[in-house]
């Protein structure tokens, strides 16, 4: 059976966490912009929770459990008494769904429950590991994901979805743990649109630096703030932290960090910030910092860069080779002398110089964001044979 996709052709997607949840970050914004870039062409239908990342969402009572009509796509906000087979399949029912689209691994309520009702029908799944499969994301909980990953292989779901990868480094990484034989399409995710180059003021000496994630171990928020210990008493800098608290023991560790700082580096912890704002506070940053542990993709590198911010991150993402393009510095880890170096020569640069590596930053996220062949591939994602 093939699927012709035409205007309004039915997909249905499971995530933890959506609009306007915006505390769990990445997962959200690739769906987010999934949703801007195709619901005039497809008819988008979204299963998700009533609840953001450690709080419920504010939403009336009367508004959960229901189909509600958005901005041309439908959602539902499922409380936790309905996250259950009878639900799924209610829902299932509901509608002649074409494709459904899981956008996350490590779920039982949103991905393998919804999976295991649904991988007989006639109908095509397709499975987004978000990351999930990298070495630093799996070594998190490791043996938690261990048995979810045996219980998936042993159920044989993996043989029963498309995988949408979003860069070769993931194409492997499913491969190593489900095997050669996986059906996997490499799509880069969906950005929102860039907008035009504003210049920014930047005095030489001083730099206004930024985290931007959720704080927990893979973000390596503590291993910025020993970076930072290091930098020349010469270089005024401004570290902002943005991001919700994902894990209140790791944040301690930070904190008693800041506190050890020596009297140049000031902080900043902002909190999570919603992604509409993110604009406005980055109109007065310079540079990202983010020495990550993974990323598959990395919605708040390619953020930055929409905001003429250049990236100092490690090199454990699939953006490579910034220097040369003047959109910033990966990394290895290993190296905490380089990573000293390089924050204090975007302090040292003065407004011309800091000028150019902007400019540059704002033009390679157009060069991402506006990409038709990419939302083209995306949109092909839903319109491949069923498996």
């Amino acid at each position: 059976m093939t699927i012709k996709l035409n205007k309004r052709n039915k997909v249905l997607i499971f995530i933890d966490w959506f609009l306007p949840a915006y505390k769990a970050g990445g997962p959200i914004q690739s769906i987010s912009n999934l949703v801007k870039r195709l619901k005039n062409e497809i008819d988008i239908w979204i299963v998700t929770s009533n609840e953001d990342l450690g709080e419920p969402l504010k939403l009336d009572r009367e508004l959960l459990n229901i189909w509600l009509c958005k901005d041309k796509y439908h959602v539902i906000y499922l409380d936790r008494n309905n996250r259950n087979l009878n639900k799924y399949r209610e829902i299932l029912n509901s509608n002649n769904f074409e494709s459904i689209y899981f956008n996350s691994l490590f779920s039982i309520k949103f991905t393998l429950l919804p999976l295991w009702m649904c991988h007989k029908m006639d109908i095509k799944l397709i499975l987004a590991p978000r990351g999930m499969l990298g070495k630093g994301a799996l070594s998190i909980k490791p043996l938690r994901k261990k048995i979810f990953i045996q219980i998936f292989k042993a159920l044989k779901m993996h043989e029963k979805v498309l995988w949408h990868a979003t860069d070769v480094s993931e194409k492997k990484e499913i491969k190593k743990h489900f095997g050669e034989k996986s059906t996997i399409t490499v799509v880069p995710n969906l950005s929102s649109k860039t907008t035009e180059y504003i210049e920014k003021s930047k005095q030489a000496r001083t730099l206004n630096l930024f985290f931007l994630s959720r704080i927990t171990i893979k973000k390596r928020l503590l291993y910025a703030l020993n970076i930072l210990k290091e930098i020349n008493k010469s270089h005024l800098i401004n570290f902002t932290i943005i991001g919700p608290i994902d894990d209140q023991n790791y944040w301690k560790e930070c904190q008693s960090a800041i506190l050890k700082l020596p009297n140049h580096i000031k902080i900043n912890y902002l909190g999570p910030i919603p992604n509409h704002k993110l604009k406005k506070i980055l109109s007065s940053q310079h540079v990202l910092f983010l020495p990550t542990q993974h990323e598959n993709f990395g919605h708040v590198i390619v953020e930055s860069w929409q905001n003429g911010c250049p990236v100092l991150i490690s090199e454990n993402t699939p953006w490579k080779n910034l220097e040369s393009q003047k959109v910033g510095f990966n990394l290895p880890l290993e190296n905490h002398r380089k990573f000293k170096e390089v924050i204090e020569f975007f302090s040292l640069i003065n407004q011309k110089e800091f000028n150019e590596w902007s400019y540059s930053s704002n033009k390679f996220a157009q060069s991402i964001t506006e990409n038709h062949n990419l939302i083209l591939q995306t949109k092909n994602i839903f319109n491949n044979s069923v498996l």
